[in-house]
């Protein structure tokens, strides 16, 4: 346990104790904090100790290297992601279950490319450590889990193709990291309605080759929105 000072409002000295959970998590939650508006390049233990009131030697003995926390803080980047793409079924999917479960896998691909628009210094860094072992990998693995859920639906829906793994879909990857690299680096504005058609025209020609005959023709004869929907849309 690690005692530091703290100011009051009196004037007086308080002391504030970190238990050993508490300190780390205090460290991760600062680093976390720099990473959303600067990226990998703010976080440095030495700066982050002051902040929250400890030595750096302090800081250290939680994080032995400063990788190991850019990796708990991308790690926390994907479980956040993976709350975006928990969204709730649309509603309608009782009548038209083929569609309901295309809508779903849809609105969470769109969720995706949405959180780099929302967090492009984060999503840059968590792009960056993807490869990583540990933390990373389990929260990526936790997010590719909920996407394989929606894909598992709309096979027993009829909507995708019996077998498909959403791991090995490297044409739905490639759209959903193009248009977050568009966020991620500033390549075109992504935070237009222009660009909302964008997205929603790209992820669904890259969820194309996952669909039964079924699944296409519930897809093409839907006025689908250009963005996360609700319901399922009637047909055009």
């Amino acid at each position: 346990m690690v005692e530091v000072s703290l100011p009051t409002a009196g004037g007086a000295v308080k002391k504030k104790a970190y238990h050993h959970g508490d300190l780390r998590n205090a460290i991760i939650q600062e680093a976390t904090a720099r990473a959303r508006a600067l990226g990998e390049k703010a976080i440095v233990l030495r700066e982050i100790a002051p902040v929250i009131g400890v030595s750096a030697t302090a800081a250290y003995r939680h994080f032995a290297s400063r990788q190991k926390l850019v990796e708990e803080v991308s790690a926390r980047g994907y479980l956040e992601m993976r709350e975006r793409v928990t969204l709730p079924a649309v509603s309608g999917s009782d009548a038209d279950p083929r569609l309901g479960a295309y809508l779903d896998m849809r609105n969470a691909a769109i969720a995706m490319v949405r959180f780099a628009v929302d967090e492009p210094a984060w999503a840059r860094m968590m792009m960056e450590t993807v490869g990583e072992p540990g933390p990373v990998a389990a929260a990526v693995e936790q997010v590719q889990d909920v996407m394989q859920g929606l894909v598992n639906r709309g096979i027993a829906a009829g909507t995708f193709k019996p077998g498909v793994e959403v791991r090995d879909e490297r044409v739905l990857w490639a759209g959903i990291d193009g248009l977050a690299c568009h966020a991620m680096f500033g390549i075109a504005p992504m935070d237009t309605p222009e660009a909302d058609d964008v997205t929603a025209r790209t992820i669904d020609l890259c969820l194309t080759d996952m669909l039964t005959e079924e699944g296409l023709r519930a897809r093409d004869a839907a006025a689908l929105p250009n963005r996360v929907a609700t319901a399922v849309p009637r047909s055009s």
